[in-house]
């Protein structure tokens, strides 16, 4: 069930994306992620849904901006522990590359980038409060590939060894602690103002039910392929194989692949 918009908290990806609109808030969190210092920053298009070709999968990008240098940085929060997140990541950032260039130019273009999650949880179980990744000779972890990407995944529950006591209490803050820091309060601050925005209010309902629309409609399909994957193993007699399908996911797509209901 979705929740109200007066419940909204900084984790909820819609709120999110509302308060790091403001430069004056989303530039000070990635300077203490990032541990540099950024001169300004410009938003090449907030909330973009990017979709490079018709019928291709489209990422919806919480927040999408650029520094004075020309890095561009792509900014989410995640609150569940999806198995593929990594690969996520990996799509971002491909579907990213493919928008800043055009056919034909020069892959030199390509700008610095870095996709990062703030994620309440500790996905690769070590538990740092940082986890960052470039591409590395898998022989001599000395030579870098240099290609310019940079992967970030922020755990609000990891040690808070190692890093600086404003991101430290940046996290705190995003695990549902109670503002310490200034930035922690000024970002407070905004989630507040943010609730009485009616404007954003009347987003937010649209947003609502444009996902309840497609979670809908994803049920819909989804028994539709159930269907056709039952009606084919019946009547091929396979009656093991439709008993093992209605309780292990995994195989009843594994199936459905089989037998071309999806891809």
């Amino acid at each position: 069930m979705s929740k109200k918009y007066e419940e909204l908290g900084i984790t909820d990806a819609f709120m999110f994306a509302k308060v790091m609109s403001n430069k004056e808030i989303c530039k000070p969190v990635l300077e203490q992620i990032l541990n540099i210092k950024i001169r300004d920053i410009e938003y090449l298009d907030y909330e973009e849904t990017i979709q490079i070709a018709p019928g291709s999968k489209s990422i919806r990008l919480d927040i999408y901006v650029e520094d004075d240098k020309n890095t561009v940085f792509n900014l989410e929060m995640q609150t569940t522990n999806y198995e593929e997140l990594p690969k996520r990541s990996r799509y971002y950032q491909d579907i990213i590359d493919l928008k800043l260039i055009e056919k034909g130019q020069s892959y030199g273009i390509l700008k610095t980038s870095y996709v990062i999650f703030i994620c309440t949880f500790d996905f690769f179980e070590k538990n740092r409060s940082i986890y960052e990744f470039e591409n590395i000779c898998v022989d001599d972890s000395d030579i870098k590939l240099n290609d310019g990407t940079h992967k970030i995944f922020l755990n609000t529950k990891g040690n808070r060894d190692g890093i600086s006591e404003e991101l430290q209490m940046l996290l705190d803050y995003f695990d549902g602690r109670e503002p310490e820091s200034q930035l922690a309060k000024d970002i407070d601050r905004k989630v507040f103002e943010a609730r009485n925005n009616k404007q954003w209010r009347r987003e937010y309902m649209s947003y609502q039910m444009e996902l309840d629309k497609q979670f809908r409609n994803g049920r819909e399909e989804e028994r539709r392929n159930i269907n056709k994957l039952n009606k084919a193993l019946l009547s091929e007699k396979k009656y093991e194989e439709l008993e093992k399908s209605t309780s292990d996911e995994e195989y009843q797509r594994e199936l459905m692949k089989k037998y071309k209901i999806i891809e």
